[in-house]
This record gives structure tokens, C-alpha cells and sequence, in this order.
């Protein structure tokens, strides 16, 4: 407690109100500073300076601004005064927002659209037009965007292309908070103006909520922009299970690639409700094979046993990445009439029983193996899989889930035969591999051992940057679509340290992005590419042809 009497400091205060004696009371009140007065005291004096005439209360509202206060919770009884005092005073706040010192004037900016005061739309607007201040025109576009009025849209738009990011931050979000379609329209005309604006008109979007701003926010799943694209999904991502019903609705007519985008978010999202219209999918069998992809790996984060029974035909798939994800989703969601089905196909021998086996092995499908590892035709294509194609981690994964479910004379069996991977494979390059597809980076996994590599995997770009950065691999395999860092903004921080020469970045992509159409062929955008710092963009499906040339093309075998 400093050496100034509490009780003397609040009469005198007392007095001062009601003589209405302003300038003695600003005298008191620079005492009121943390240094000089506790926190109990400073409540005390707020509470007073409540019962004072607005006349006297406001100036000194003013004054106190510029007093040193570092309590929270003192900052916030003053704001509040502000209000209480603000409240019905339309004439005294327009003259505080536009003649006082900074401090002050962004407290009364902030109450005005708080306590939404229609009347000083025409000042915001003055003020938004005028002032160069960053603060003060973030504080005044705030507040007239919270005053929601339409026909201030054409004031915030020409804010949108001011060079502080703040501001143009606040006009954007300013235009949400109309919550017009007219607002909606404007939001979305400001796309592909650059990678910041972007970002923000599709978070602004969310913010908005209704109907109209969520079917936008929803048809830019199918943007050619990278940010855009995934800046709505990690947008409706965060919408959760509200998002559901405009992305099943969008599948009607959608396109491949946005296609793909709606079932991704959807399963990311995790709504029951999504099964049964991403079932629809998978019993059509598309022929784009990304997109039967997607729905597999989709019905992997949406388990429900009950539908287990219409995954079982993903095993047969002529694509190996979609049947790994048919088999991770078949090992979330099993049934008893499913094991029956899976123990039919294994026993046939063929290669359709092959190719599941693999697919199960490979996607580390472990709950399935319980119940069909006693059938011979199972564990015999277990064998021809294991010693002749599987990666040595993939090998040394199933054989201990062997041994933990007490198979371990079949684990013995097989446990000492040198694979081709093992003996080809090599420590002469380090490959990192970046996919939030468990089933995909098991495919590379196994595609890159049969090569002759061992390769590190990710599926979190926030891990395998700065693994990157510190340990300077010899390539980078990267999705393009993932949640949070896509592989374009991971390839930037890449190009922070490493060049395109010291180290390339393989893209592989379901996505059209970095195409261009060329005398009626679709080609790759080698300017584009350039501009992005990736090596090499490889589309999905590609043949283990397509992928060994794209390694080669960095690392000799």
C-alpha cells in the first residue's frame, strides 16, 4: 500500500464529483495510477465516478485513459464505466471518438459499437476515410461493422486493399458481420487477389453461418486456389457436424476433384450422418479411382459396423492405394457378416484373394487378422506377400501382431526369410514422406523399399518440418491436401533454407492445381511450379512405373 491515505483519496474524490469540480478531480486522479493505489481502491473510485453527472464523468473517463493502469480487471471496470456513461450519449461519444487523445478515442470507438450507436455511423465512416492511424481504423471499421448496415459494404471494400494487415483484416470481417447476401458477394469477390486476402475472405465466410454464406463457403472446395481450397476445409472442419448437410447436398453434379474434397472433409468432420451418402458413393463405384479412395478412407474416421458389408468390395479394387484404404476401413468397422464374406474371397486363392491379403497386410489391418488366420489359404497368402513384395516394416509389423494373437509357429516360419525389399534395400538416399493418409504413406512405404530406399513418414507437416529443415533429406514426397499445412505452404518453409537444387519436393496430387491445357493436352505448369518451389508434381492414381520415374528423376537406383 503506497503512503496515500485510501479514505482521504476516495472523500476527496467524493467532493470533487459533487461540486462538479473537474479540474481538482484530475488533479486527485493522476494519483490513480497501479504505483500509487491498490487495486480495492481503484474499484472504489470507479464506483463513484459512476454516480457523477456525465458532464464531469466523461472528461475525466478521458483522462483516466491516459493513466498507467496494468490491472485486467481494473482496465475492465473502466471500459465499463465508459459504457454505462456512453449509454444514451450519442453526442458526448461522437465528440470523445473524434477529439481526444488516441487512447481515449479507441475505448469510445469500441463503445460505440458496442452499445450500437446507430448515430455515429456517418462519423465512423468520417473517420474510416480519413485518419491514417492503423488502430483507429480497425477500432472504427469494427464498430460500424457492428452497427451491421448495408450500405456501409462499399466503405469496407475500399479498406480491403489497405496496406496494413490489420485493416484490412477488420473491413473484411466488417462485411461479414452485415450478414447479407449482398455481404456474402462481396466477400467472394475478393478471392484471388492474393494468398492473405484469400484466407481471410474464407474465414470471414465461416464466421458468418447462415445458409448462403456456407454453400459459398463450401463450393470453394472445388477453388483451383490451394489456400483457398484448404482454407474452407479446415474451415468447415471446424464447423463440425453444422457443415454436414451442405457437403452431401453438394455432391449432386460435383466433379471429381471437388468431389473428393467433400467426402475428405466430411470424414475429417466425423458425423454419423455422412455414412449413409458416402455409402452411395461406394456402391456406384466412380471410376475416378481418388474418388473411391476418398470414400473408403472417409468411412475409416466414420466407423459404424452396420455398414461394414458394402466396404468388402474395395478389396477388389484394380487400384492398390484404394483397396488399402477399403481394408483400414473394413478393419474399423467389422462384422461378423463381413469376416464371413472376407473368409470367401481369401479362399478362393485367386487374385482377387491376393490382392486383399496384401492390401490387409499392408494397411496393418490388424483387428481383421484375428479371424482369419486360421484359414490355410490365408496364411499361405500371407507368405507369398511378406517374402516377395512387403517393405521390412510392414514385415516386422504383421509378424509381431502374429505373435501377440499366439500364432507363433506361423511367425517362425516366416521370420528368417530375407525379402527382395531387404536385399535391395539401401541407406544411399534419405527420403522424407509427408501424407495425412496413413494408407498412403504405407503405399510409399512399400513402393519406395522396393526401390531400394528407406524412407522417414509424416503425416503431420508441423512434425516433419522442422525435421526437414535440421536433418536436409536428399527428396521430399509431400501431399498437396492436408489439414492445417498443405504441401504447398510446407514446401515454402522448405525454400527458407533449401533451393529447388539442394532439395526437391515431389508433389503427389488428386488435384488438378499446376495444370494447364496446351493445343488440347493437360500439362503440367512448369512457371507455376517455379513460383511454388515444387521439383515435380505426380497425379494420383500413377502406375509404379509413373513413380519410379519420378524418383529416378532426383535419385539414382
Amino acid at each position: 500500500m503506497s503512503s496515500i491515505n485510501p479514505k482521504d483519496f476516495i472523500d476527496e474524490l467524493i467532493f470533487c464529483l459533487n461540486e462538479e469540480d473537474i479540474v481538482k478531480a484530475k488533479a486527485l486522479l493522476q494519483f490513480a495510477s497501479d504505483s500509487n493505489i491498490s487495486p480495492e481502491v481503484q474499484k472504489k473510485a470507479m464506483t463513484e465516478l459512476a454516480k457523477g453527472s456525465d458532464q464531469v464523468v466523461f472528461p475525466l473517463l478521458e483522462y483516466l485513459t491516459k493513466i498507467e493502469i496494468a490491472n485486467k480487471e481494473i482496465q475492465e471496470a473502466l471500459y465499463e464505466l465508459i459504457l454505462d456513461k456512453a449509454y444514451g450519449n450519442t453526442d458526448l461519444v461522437i465528440d470523445y471518438i473524434t477529439k481526444n487523445e488516441k487512447n481515449a478515442r479507441l475505448l469510445f470507438l469500441k463503445a460505440a459499437g458496442e452499445l450500437f450507436l446507430m448515430d455515429t455511423a456517418p462519423i465512423l465512416k468520417q473517420i474510416i476515410s480519413t485518419d491514417e492511424d492503423p488502430q483507429i481504423l480497425v477500432a472504427a471499421t469494427q464498430s460500424l461493422g457492428a452497427l451491421r448496415l448495408s450500405e456501409s459494404l462499399d466503405t469496407f471494400a475500399l479498406m480491403v486493399a489497405h496496406p496494413d494487415k490489420k485493416v484490412k483484416k477488420s473491413a473484411i470481417f466488417a462485411i461479414s458481420e452485415t450478414g447479407s447476401q449482398g455481404a456474402v458477394d462481396r466477400i467472394m469477390g475478393f478471392l484471388g487477389e492474393d494468398e492473405e486476402t484469400n484466407k481471410l475472405a474464407v474465414e470471414a465466410l465461416c464466421e458468418m453461418q447462415d445458409l448462403y454464406a456456407l454453400e459459398q463457403l463450401t463450393s470453394l472446395l472445388s477453388s483451383s486456389i490451394t489456400i483457398v481450397r484448404d482454407t474452407a476445409i479446415d474451415q468447415l472442419m471446424k464447423l463440425g457436424n453444422k457443415s454436414t448437410p451442405i457437403l452431401t447436398k453438394a455432391f449432386k453434379n460435383a466433379k471429381a476433384d471437388y468431389l473428393v474434397h467433400l467426402i475428405t472433409t466430411l470424414g475429417y468432420i466425423g458425423d454419423t450422418a455422412a455414412i449413409r451418402p458416402i455409402l452411395d458413393i461406394i456402391n456406384t463405384q466412380p471410376k475416378d479411382a481418388n474418388i473411391r479412395q476418398a470414400a473408403y478412407e472417409a468411412m475409416e474416421r466414420i466407423p459404424s459396423p452396420r455398414t461394414a458389408m458394402c466396404l468388402a468390395q474395395g478389396l477388389q479394387d484394380p487400384v492398390e492405394a484404394v483397396r488399402m484404404s477399403a481394408a483400414r476401413a473394413m478393419d474399423k468397422n467389422l462384422s461378423k457378416p463381413l469376416v464371413a464374406g472376407l473368409k470367401n474371397i481369401v479362399r478362393s486363392g485367386s487374385l482377387d484373394a491376393q490382392n486383399a491379403v496384401s492390401a490387409l497386410i499392408d494397411s496393418e489391418a490388424g483387428n481383421i487378422f484375428n479371424f482369419l488366420v486360421e484359414e490355410d489359404s490365408f496364411q499361405k497368402l500371407c507368405k507369398q506377400h511378406i517374402t516377395q513384395k512387403a517393405d521390412p516394416a510392414t514385415r516386422e509389423a504383421f509378424l509381431k501382431k502374429m505373435l501377440n494373437i499366439g500364432q507363433k509357429d506361423f511367425a517362425a516360419q516366416i521370420a528368417n526369410v530375407a525379402t527382395r525389399n531387404d536385399q535391395s534395400s539401401t541407406d544411399k538416399a534419405k527420403i522424407i514422406v509427408i501424407d495425412d493418409s496413413k494408407m498412403m504413406l504405407k503405399l510409399y512405404q512399400n513402393k519406395l523399399a522396393a526401390l531400394g530406399f528407406k524412407p522417414e513418414t509424416f503425416e503431420r507437416p508441423e512434425d516433419a518440418i522442422p525435421h526437414i529443415l535440421a536433418t536436409q533429406p536428399d527428396l521430399v514426397i509431400t501431399d498437396l491436401n492436408m489439414p492445417n499445412i498443405s504441401g504447398i505452404e510446407l514446401t515454402r518453409e522448405i525454400r527458407k533454407k533449401f533451393t529447388r537444387q539442394t532439395l526437391p519436393v515431389l508433389m503427389i496430387t488428386t488435384q488438378s492445381d499446376f495444370v494447364e491445357e496446351k493445343e488440347g493436352d493437360m500439362q503440367v505448369n512448369d512457371s507455376i511450379l517455379t513460383k511454388s518451389g515444387i521439383n515435380k508434381i505426380l497425379h494420383k492414381p500413377f502406375t509404379d512405373d509413373d513413380f519410379k520415374k519420378a524418383i529416378t528423376q532426383f535419385l539414382p537406383l
